[in-house]
């Protein structure tokens, strides 16, 4: 406990100041052993900066690629529309067929595929 007095009369500072002093003259301390854990924290100050560099390489590999083509549209009725949408439903995929006719239009080729897919109440011998 430093006496009022000292401090009444501003002589408490080399009192407050010594321990600094001291631990300023101290021998540095060996630095702590590596234990593998370098690899477990991120470096946040750099992640913002890589994120955005590879987000301009991937604009500028897509600009230099050039405009991506168009998903095909296929028209109603078309004998290719119906190669697809039966390529999907033989796959088992009668969802996605049902997709690809109800896109186009052609709601006869819907009917079909549900139709088609719909599951057949077991028969009897």
């Amino acid at each position: 406990m430093i006496p009022a007095s000292f401090i009444r009369f501003g002589l408490a500072w080399p009192l407050l100041l010594a321990p600094a002093a001291a631990l300023a003259q101290a021998a540095p301390a060996d630095p702590a052993p590596r234990g593998g854990f370098e690899g477990l924290w991120t470096g946040w100050s750099n992640a913002n900066r890589d994120s955005i560099r590879a987000e301009e390489q991937a604009a500028r590999s897509a600009q230099q690629a050039g405009p991506a083509e168009p998903p095909r549209r296929y028209q109603a009725g078309s004998p290719a529309l119906g190669e697809r949408v039966g390529e999907v439903v033989r796959l088992g995929d009668c969802a996605e067929g049902e997709r690809l006719a109800r896109e186009a239009g052609d709601f006869p080729l819907v009917d079909a595929v549900r139709t088609h897919c719909r599951p057949r109440p077991p028969q009897a011998r």
